[in-house]
């Protein structure tokens, strides 16, 4: 990203506007961040053309062009909040220690030692202050109307909503992988088909055929994929995602990756491959037992054990998506070693991160959409422990911080079957057992919105309705 210093002449010569050239660069980083998350290049060119203007200075129009730049990608007038949630906002001096703790921390990670990882923590939460736990992006919520579906509703909504996507359908159905997606992608489709099996066998035989080819497809191409060592590469996306092109390049030019056929197969030297085996092994693992297919079950334990040999890194939720796969991994083995390695990870490279708040303490991590991966890990986790006081001592407080964020912003993420987890371990929580029905709510307009049945949501989210749906 460009960065154009703004000059502090030209604040001189308006000695009572409020605003100062580093708030000014401070709100368009933000505005900036947003925008190419997005990976929507208009906003991208909207905030640069704003950034552009005020390069030679501050003018006074200033605080008007920055405040219609955040308006675009949804910041409240003034910056630093989202729907009147905050947005991080750290001092120059907070990033400084925060960069030099964060090293720091990557060392202690390596030690595997949880002492020397709470102490490198406890830090950076004392620099931190008010800003431990604050996320440094957030994404705009909405209040469903309250739609409900019966179970075979639902298992139709799946099946109809898949079939518009006729040309990926029978691309995947061949074993053919979809141009420029990253293996997630086919992780969250074999996961909700696994999901939804139960009840086509119940409600709508006719289409098990068409699905468990379109499961063997998804698989295949996974599997293909899979490297040798067991974790799964990442596409090469220069050119095509403003945020992680970028990465990848940065990643080449430093001799840190290889890039083969269209795919970075070197694993993620920063962890942030423990991403897409994550998603890609429990589903592999989810459908061989859906399937009764042992290949698939084999290719999920490889890459169980790929994650069981793994460091945990600085980033938390790498680590937790870790921890999600060693859990079903024991769920369906009983091998001792996983649920220790599960256990090993959360005490070393989760549970020390917490901050008072409920969330996570860097602001990547308390990204509501981060916060969830931890939160699904935390419920895989506890749902195969006897006795999970442990995982309750973390879960609890974070699932609050979640609910807080529903109760003032409206839905903000695409969460269904993590809040399914949840409401398990925790029945009597009512606000939890409200946001699953507010949850499901809003995936039913997502994928009926105007009337007209789309994919609007990732197959694994839409796949879990039936499951909590009326039983009929």
């Amino acid at each position: 990203m460009k960065r154009y210093p703004l000059i502090l002449a030209a604040l001189l010569c308006t000695p009572a506007m409020a605003l100062t050239p580093e708030d000014a660069e401070a709100r368009l980083r933000m505005a900036m961040q947003i925008a190419r998350e997005h990976n929507d290049a208009a906003k991208v060119a909207q905030v640069e053309r704003v950034w552009g203007h005020l390069k030679k200075g501050l003018t006074e129009n200033a605080e008007t062009e920055i405040a219609a730049a955040e308006k675009v990608v949804g910041i409240d007038p003034g910056g630093w909040s989202m729907a009147g949630q905050p947005l991080a906002k750290p001092t120059p001096e907070m990033l400084t220690k925060s960069k030099e703790l964060g090293q720091r921390l990557h060392e202690a990670m390596l030690s595997e030692d949880a002492e020397k990882v709470r102490a490198v923590t406890a830090e950076m939460l004392k620099v931190l202050g008010d800003q431990a736990g604050v996320p440094d992006g957030r994404r705009l919520g909405h209040r469903p109307v309250g739609k409900e579906l019966t179970q075979a509703e639902a298992t139709a909504l799946f099946i109809q909503a898949l079939k518009t996507q006729g040309r990926a359908v029978r691309q995947l159905r061949e074993g053919k992988p979809l141009p420029n997606q990253m293996m997630r992608i086919y992780g969250y489709i074999l996961s909700g088909l696994a999901e939804v099996r139960p009840w086509l066998v119940k409600h709508q035989p006719e289409e098990l055929v068409s699905v468990d080819a379109l499961a063997s497809g998804c698989a295949n191409v996974m599997m293909t994929l899979q490297q040798p060592a067991g974790y799964f590469p990442f596409p090469d996306l220069r050119g095509k995602n403003i945020r992680f092109g970028e990465m990848i390049e940065r990643q080449i030019k430093a001799g840190l990756v290889q890039v083969k056929d269209g795919w970075v197969i070197t694993a993620d030297p920063d962890g942030g491959t423990q991403f897409d085996t994550g998603v890609c092994g429990v589903a592999l693992l989810k459908a061989g037992e859906a399937f009764e297919n042992k290949t698939w079950l084999e290719a999920g334990k490889r890459a169980a054990d790929w994650a069981l040999e793994q460091k945990c890194c600085g980033n938390f939720n790498y680590n937790a998506l870790s921890i999600s796969l060693l859990a079903h991994q024991y769920r369906l083995s009983q091998e001792a070693r996983y649920l220790e390695g599960a256990l090993k990870k959360l005490r070393v490279g989760v549970a020390p991160g917490l901050a008072p708040n409920g969330r996570w303490m860097d602001a990547h991590n308390a990204r509501t959409v981060y916060h969830l991966i931890i939160l699904r890990a935390l419920g895989d986790l506890a749902s195969v422990m006897p006795e999970h006081s442990e995982v309750d001592a973390i879960a609890r407080p974070a699932l609050k911080a979640l609910l807080d964020e529903f109760d003032a912003m409206g839905i903000t993420v695409e969460a269904l079957p993590e809040l399914e987890i949840l409401h398990r371990l925790y029945p009597e929580d009512e606000r939890l057992k409200a946001a699953l029905s507010q949850m499901a709510s809003s995936l039913i307009e997502k994928c009926t919105e105007g009337g007209q049945i789309k994919m609007g949501a990732q197959p694994d989210q839409l796949a879990a309705l039936a499951g909590v749906s009326k039983n009929r």
